[in-house]
């Protein structure tokens, strides 16, 4: 009978089996730590691009915070104006100035800022990517001030304005003006534009109950639109100090 003999294999000794244990190691380790690098320098390069973003969004909120405080002072004064015109008795033999006052107490504007970048930084979960847990903390409280504070006063002030409309609905007469394009393109505001072809108004007796009723959505109107203003003036310092940060922390110049 014939008889196999298996060959004869030489055993690895110890330190063989370590270096490829090493070997396997180490190309497991520098694959992790490539990836880990890769997946870095990925979340820098998307931080730099949102940082950048958020820096354009600020300075434009920069702008429009200064042009609606100027839109507010100008409103705060005609709301004074014609306040004096109508607790004097001067609207009597006044009616061109308190139809020129009753158009600009009519115009206020809620504030529109820049918050595509943020709002998209949340929802990707790419917000945590910011490295500075100060300018995180003052992105979140600017927009909660402007969510919360300035939108509350902004509703109380649209609320006040239109009980100031309706009343002044029922007191003054629209065809006043001469047409309808005098008020979309302004025209109501030049100095020359009431002349003697106007049509000229008074007012009865009867309608000294609604102007005191006026007056009162004027002063409501008034307290609410300087709150606002006081509110917009910290805004704005919330706004240079969030710009301020950031610049300083990634070295941004301005555009």
């Amino acid at each position: 009978m014939e008889v196999h003999h298996h060959p004869h294999v030489e055993k690895k000794n110890f330190k063989e089996y370590f270096l490829e244990f090493l070997m396997i190691f180490l190309a497991v380790t520098m694959g992790f730590f490539a990836e880990n690098m890769r997946e870095t320098i990925s979340a820098s390069k998307k931080e730099n691009i949102d940082i950048n973003s958020l820096f354009r969004n600020l300075t434009t909120d920069s702008a429009t915070i200064t042009y609606q405080m100027q839109r507010n002072e100008d409103e705060i004064n005609s709301l004074d104006s014609m306040m004096i015109l109508i607790r004097s008795g001067r609207y009597k033999y006044e009616p061109e100035m308190l139809y020129r006052l009753a158009y600009n107490t009519r115009s206020f504007q809620v504030f529109g800022y820049s918050n595509i970048t943020y709002e998209e930084m949340k929802s990707s979960g790419s917000f945590s990517l910011i490295r500075s847990h100060d300018i995180r903390n003052n992105l979140v409280n600017y927009n909660n001030f402007i969510n919360g504070g300035i939108r509350n006063l902004e509703s109380r002030m649209l609320e006040a304005e239109k009980n100031q409309a309706n009343l002044q609905s029922d007191i003054l007469d629209d065809s006043f003006y001469p047409s309808v394009d005098s008020i979309i393109n302004h025209h109501a505001l030049r100095s020359d534009f009431y002349t003697k072809e106007n049509k000229s108004t008074s007012f009865s007796p009867g309608k000294q109950v609604q102007f005191s009723k006026l007056y009162n959505f004027l002063f409501e109107s008034n307290v609410l639109m300087n709150y606002y203003q006081m509110n917009m003036q910290i805004l704005k310092g919330l706004n240079e100090q969030l710009l301020a940060t950031i610049k300083k922390e990634y070295h941004l110049k301005n555009e």
